[in-house]
């Protein structure tokens, strides 16, 4: 099945309101918001991975988004548009283990990159940049949107994006953009508008990187309790989601 023929196979999931014309190629962007169908139990979603080879490793991957989910969430007339998390609750403690877990899993991936790799340069970058964050630190409500907005404005001369652009640029370098599942890529995008959590949930399409599946499980781990970060030159910040 190819990527044409697996994104009508999706869309028939959707029923008449999603059809296209017969000469009408399917689009990634038709997909946004495809794994919010089957919210919030996420029965259903197996399917979707039946035609895919290794289909069993995506569904695997895929299932905690919805089981972080709070059933209530979905009794009345507005429902969830994304997969919010942050309804359990935790100790700044595991927090910030969960910060220092994900700095070593990313160190332990980008020293895997070959020095003749066409990501080397950016990777050792990050090594780099990882090696210089001396601390994790939790914020108190609120605090981690007033970095971030700072971080946008380019008022915050501390921000980093060095380990953002190494992962996107190894990963990218990893993927096979002819692979069926490739029709997927903003219905992982969609769950959460939130590219690590895209990456970690996809990480089985990663040629050559299945050793390191577990190197973001902390993020998704931090994103599940409802926390986002900010990495500065020397600091990593974990604050809860507004």
């Amino acid at each position: 099945m190819d990527q044409q023929e697996y994104g009508r196979y999706l869309l028939a999931m959707g029923g008449e309101e999603l059809e296209i014309e017969e000469d009408e190629q399917v689009e990634a962007d038709h997909l946004y918001g495809f794994f919010q169908w089957f919210m919030p139990s996420g029965s259903g979603v197996e399917r979707v991975f039946e035609p895919i080879p290794g289909g069993q490793r995506f569904l695997d991957r895929i299932r905690p988004i919805y089981e972080m989910l709070n059933p209530e969430d979905f009794t009345g007339e507005y429902v969830p548009g994304y997969f919010n998390g942050g309804h359990e609750g935790t100790s700044e403690e595991a927090l910030r283990g969960l910060g220092q877990e994900l700095i070593k899993g990313l160190e332990s991936l980008f020293s895997i990159v070959p020095e003749d790799d066409e990501a080397a340069d950016i990777a050792k970058e990050a090594l780099h940049d990882l090696a210089c964050v001396k601390a994790v630190v939790v914020l108190k409500q609120g605090e981690i949107g007033k970095l971030e907005k700072e971080a946008i404005q380019g008022t915050n001369e501390e921000h980093s994006e060095a380990v953002y652009e190494a992962l996107g640029e190894l990963l990218s370098s990893r993927s096979d953009y002819n692979e069926t599942i490739e029709i997927l890529n903003e219905a992982y995008y969609s769950i959460a508008c939130d590219y690590w959590v895209a990456y970690y949930l996809q990480w089985p399409r990663y040629q050559g990187l299945q050793d390191m599946e577990a190197c973001l499980y902390p993020y998704f781990e931090l994103y599940r309790y409802g926390y986002n970060l900010h990495w500065t030159q020397n600091v990593l910040f974990i604050g809860k989601r507004t």
